[in-house]
């Protein structure tokens, strides 16, 4: 014979809905951090990338002769040079080029910028927008 109804175990239909509710919940805001997770990802990995690009194209305008047309002048502002198009080639951003030739007053020295943007607008974790990176160094002229 069995005993009364109060001693019988398991679960109710309605613990287990309440169960299946807090699961549901929980899972869907890990659905959301992995999305996050993943636009956190594509931009480090476009910053990293046009950040490479920009250090590229300033060592190689660096490693210039003194005496280039790059630094006498005139001054530069958002230009491409052709010199640089090889490096930028194939990858989905722009670069652009900007000197400053004797910079605040010092003769002989020219301040150099350069800027890569991406060509295309990027969809990351602070928003839609192209992104950009500038790269400053100073060179000595002769």
């Amino acid at each position: 014979m069995t005993g009364p109804a109060s001693d019988q175990r398991g679960f109710t239909l309605l613990e287990m809905m309440i169960a299946i509710t807090v699961l549901a919940v929980g899972l869907l805001g890990l659905a959301q951090l992995q999305m996050t997770a993943i636009r956190a990802n594509t931009q480090a990995n476009t910053i990293a990338s046009a950040t490479a690009l920009a250090q590229s194209a300033l060592e190689h305008i660096i490693a210039m002769d003194g005496d280039h047309a790059l630094f006498q002048g005139p001054e530069l502002t958002n230009a491409q040079p052709a010199a640089l198009a090889d490096l930028m080639n194939g990858t989905p951003y722009e670069l652009f080029v900007s000197t400053d030739i004797d910079w605040n007053g010092v003769p002989n020295v020219t301040k150099v910028d350069v800027t890569v943007q991406s060509i295309d607008v990027v969809t990351d974790i602070t928003g839609t927008a192209k992104r950009t990176v500038t790269l400053t160094a100073l060179k000595r002229s002769f």
